[in-house]
Order: structure tokens, then sequence, then C-alpha cells
């Protein structure tokens, strides 16, 4: 693939986030369109690239989707961007257990060269060996260069610099061990809270590769630019209203499920659980992504209409979706170590943060009973990352069987820790908009 680059790193915390969020912002200060995506389910750093690049980013995940499906989906949404960059998840190699899902695979499949981000902060020559080794490890990786990440002077990052050459890797930049490129960390990715703050960072770092990267090497202004697939015609059908919630506390929602809604036939309508009284006038479905409702636990309690209404409209039949903090949101009970706060009561029982345990990996599912999105008995894949207990009371009415119960079910909604990662043409979207219609036919 012609104007793109990877940027991954051995491990996890080596500062891979940083430089390719200031990649992108380098890029786009000299002009250049820019799409980002991020490898893996994460949604935190894709909200990042958005505000970067001025567009939505994009995840790709081999384990979700399937190579013919990563193909597509690049091939959809790189539109006429001139600068395609992606971010890995974990170190390269890590992904399942035969690295058949890994941030090299994607690499490999879309050729893309690597940019490898090196942390010096604990080694110095040994970089370069290790960097040698991901390279060889897999003889089919085309690596652009590496970033010495964290260098403790310019003596530490001339020895690696010169350790690198002799194993016939390309620096492509230096970065400083210095506060002013720190953007700070939370659970598994930046800080969301924090993106207008850490906005100095990535904004300093991308002056600084700027004037050592060779953009218009890895970049070539406008060539090999390739138009994205073009969007569906206008059938003339009314679009279905779907209300989904997106506010602070709810905004764990891809770009590619708001743009499956709308491929379906759907119009998603924004509205807050935080500050609105009531859902939006006229909507025929109801979605409730995840988030961070633990965090707006009392401002939630605080907004009785919204919780109301929503109870009223579920009860009332409204095709609803929750997933993760919406279930937690629908539940009776949210419990934290702050206290326990009522919420929507659409499910009986509670889930809590206190004493939280991480819950996190990929998920093969099946479906015990028919919902708004999936007939019966239908295998799927999806995401867990939580770290919410729950005590719900919805036996035998559990939605998924994931090698013990996950998620609750009515005949209008499906609620489940489970993450999924619908693109437009996605079965269960269409399935899940057609029964919105119907509700309100």
């Amino acid at each position: 693939m012609k104007s793109a680059v990877l940027v991954s790193a051995p491990g996890t915390s080596q500062g891979k986030t940083l430089v390719a969020t200031a990649l992108c912002a380098a890029l786009t200060r000299t002009g250049h369109t820019v799409q980002a995506y991020k490898v893996g389910p994460d949604y935190i750093d894709a909200s990042l690239y958005r505000r970067v690049c001025g567009r939505p980013a994009y995840n790709v995940d081999l384990w979700l989707d399937g190579e013919a499906g990563v193909l597509r989906h690049v091939r959809r949404t790189r539109g006429h961007a001139d600068a395609l960059v992606f971010e890995g998840m974990m170190g390269l190699f890590d992904g399942d257990d035969e690295g058949e899902t890994s941030t090299a695979r994607v690499a490999t499949l879309l050729d893309i060269p690597v940019i490898l981000v090196l942390d010096l902060w604990t080694c110095s020559q040994t970089a370069a060996a290790l960097a040698l080794g991901c390279f060889q490890y897999d003889p089919r990786l085309r690596p652009a260069g590496v970033i010495l990440n964290r260098t403790g002077g310019e003596r530490h990052a001339r020895t690696v610099r010169q350790a690198c050459e002799r194993a016939g890797l390309r620096v492509l930049a230096t970065v400083p061990h210095d506060p002013a490129f720190n953007a700070g960390e939370r659970q598994l990715g930046l800080d969301p809270a924090a993106v207008e703050e850490r906005a100095p960072a990535i904004e300093r770092l991308a002056e600084y590769l700027g004037e050592q990267l060779p953009l218009d090497e890895l970049f070539p202004a406008g060539k090999h630019v390739q138009a994205g697939e073009a969007a569906a015609d206008d059938c003339g059908v009314p679009p279905v209203p779907i209300a989904f919630a997106h506010d602070d506390a709810f905004w764990f929602t891809y770009a590619e499920s708001h743009e499956a809604l709308r491929a379906a036939g759907a119009q998603p309508v924004a509205f807050s659980p935080l500050h609105d009284r009531t859902l939006p006038a006229g909507v025929r479905g109801l979605w409730i992504g995840g988030g961070y409702p633990e965090l707006h636990a009392q401002a939630l309690e605080a907004n009785p209409a919204m919780r109301h209404a929503i109870a009223d409209a579920v009860r009332s039949g409204l095709p609803t979706y929750a997933e993760c903090g919406g279930l937690m949101y629908l539940a009776e009970r949210l419990k934290t170590a702050d206290g326990c706060y009522t919420m929507a009561g659409v499910l009986r029982g509670s889930t809590s943060m206190i004493q939280p345990r991480l819950r996190i990996g990929y998920r093969h599912a099946r479906t015990l009973v028919q919902t708004p999105l999936d007939p019966a008995n239908c295998a799927l894949r999806g995401y867990e990352f939580h770290y919410a207990s729950n005590r719900l009371h919805e036996a035998p009415a559990y939605a998924f069987d994931v090698g013990g119960h996950d998620g609750a079910h009515r005949p209008n909604l499906l609620a489940a820790f489970l993450h999924r990662h619908f693109l437009p043409g996605d079965a269960a979207i269409t399935r899940f908009v057609a029964a919105c219609a119907r509700s309100g036919a």
C-alpha cells in the first residue's frame, strides 16, 4: 500500500500512540489529508486521531473482521486521503495464540512499511538487536525504520543510532526524554479526559518530528491516492431515526457503527443521558454504547427525567441495543467506591465497580435466544473490556454464551458486556434497523 505507514513497538507503553498521533499532526501541518487507523478494538486512541486529523479514525481488526473484512474496510474508508497512518496494538507480534491477528499480520496483509518505536529509557544498544529481531522474525515485513524514544541525552542517542546503523536499520528520528512530550496514560491508552490538556504535547512532538522525518519520502504528495468505495444511492426511503447516547459518560461507539447504521437506512440522532431530559422526538430505536458511566454515576442519577424516559421507552417496545457501559446504565443500580446510584431500572439488579477486576480479551459468542440483532444459535465474535461485575437477575433470559453467560435479553432489547465491531453491510445492523422501522409502523 502506497503513502501509508504502520507505527508499532516491541511492547506496550513505549510511546507508539504519542508518536503516531504526532506523525498525523505533522502531516496535517504540511497540508496532507490524513486517514488514521487503530489496529485492534481500542476506542480511546481512535478518538485522539479524530481530533488531530479532523476526520473519523477507524479500527482494523483481523480477529473480529477477518482478512476480507479488513481489506474492504480500508478500501472503503481511505477516501481521498493522501496519507494513511496505522497504529498497532500491544507489541508488533501480539494477538491470538498463532499470531495471525497481530499488528505484523495487518502490515503484511496490507503491504504497509513499519516504523518501530523503541523506548530507550531502560536500555541502549540492545534496542538495535531487539528491532533487528522483530524485522527478521517475519521476513515479509517491510521496515521503514525506527524512532528512538526517550533517549537519555545526545551520547545515548548517538550510541543507539550507531548500533542501529550497524544492524542495517534506518533511524528516522530520535525523541529525548522530556516532560514536554509526556501525554499521560490511563488504563490501556492515553487519557480520554485530558485530550485537550495533552494537545500541546502532541503539537510539540509533531513539530519536533516534522523536522526529522522524511515525510515527502514516506508520503509522496498527490501520488497513489485511491478513492474509497462510493456511498450507496439514496433510494428515496426516509431514514429510520435511532437515538444514540453520546456524552462524557457514553462515547465508546465506533465511527464504523454509525456508518453501518446509515448504510442500513438509519439516521443516528445523538442525545445525552447526562444532560438531556428526554429522548429525541420521533426516534424508533435506541443505542447506548460503552464509556465511563461509573465516573458520572452521580450525574446520571441526578437526571431522573432521562432515566424514566428511557425506561418507559424500552418497556413500551422500543428496539434497544446497549453495550457494556450501556448495560450498566440500564440496570437498577450502579455501585462505586463513592456510593450506590440509581440508574434506569430496565434490567433487574445492579452492576458494581467495587473491587473491580479487569476482564479483557477476544471472545467467541453464541446467541442463546433471538435478539433484535441476531437469530438464535448464531455464532459471532466480540471483544470484552470491562472492570465491572454484575448482579443482574435476568435468568433465564441471558443473551450470549461466551464460555459463561453474558448479557440480558428482552424481545426488543439486547444488552451485554460484549463489544462488537459492526461494519457497513453487517447482517446484525440490518436486522436491528429493520426492527426499528417496524416499531414505528
